[in-house]
């Protein structure tokens, strides 16, 4: 099996900033990579004042404190994190469908989906993909196919 030294996450909100963090202290030999698309959201990551990251956990800031710049970093560039990953966590945003069948009550997978292309489309390398959000059954059936059915190697 693959050592793994280079994890990205994608999504830096609620759910990947603390996993990740945690996940960056207890390993201090592997290289942790936070990409997001907000630009705010990863400002505020890496802002120089601890109380201003944009996400309250207990004991987060110092987490925080202790693993940024070191092995934990945060950045805009989702693609040149995907290319470095031994594993990727997915950890975006599954909001309401707004359209369609389940508009209203089921999640939208839109942005897991969007995610899955573009890990097809950018890894270079054999990677472990670990969904890690608030999603239904059976969305790992929807990311293994879109990733089974691509170019990259998985």
């Amino acid at each position: 099996m693959k050592e793994i030294k280079n994890i990205c996450c994608i999504g830096a909100g609620y759910v990947g900033g603390p996993t990740m963090a945690v996940i960056a202290l207890k390993n201090p030999n592997i290289k942790v990579n936070i990409v997001d698309i907000n630009a705010q959201r990863i400002a505020d990551w890496n802002h120089e004042d601890l109380d201003k990251l944009p996400i309250y956990e207990p004991g987060l800031a110092e987490v925080v404190g202790q693993t940024r710049g070191k092995n934990l970093f945060f950045s805009t560039d989702v693609e040149q994190g995907i290319k470095d990953a031994d594993m990727i966590f997915i950890s975006v945003n599954t909001p309401t469908k707004t359209y369609g069948k389940g508009k209203g009550q089921a999640a939208d997978l839109k942005f897991i989906e969007l995610c899955a292309r573009q890990i097809a489309e950018v890894a270079v390398n054999d990677i472990i993909v670990v969904e890690k959000s608030t999603l239904p059954v059976r969305t790992a059936e929807a990311l293994k196919d879109i990733l089974s059915n691509s170019e990259s190697k998985f």
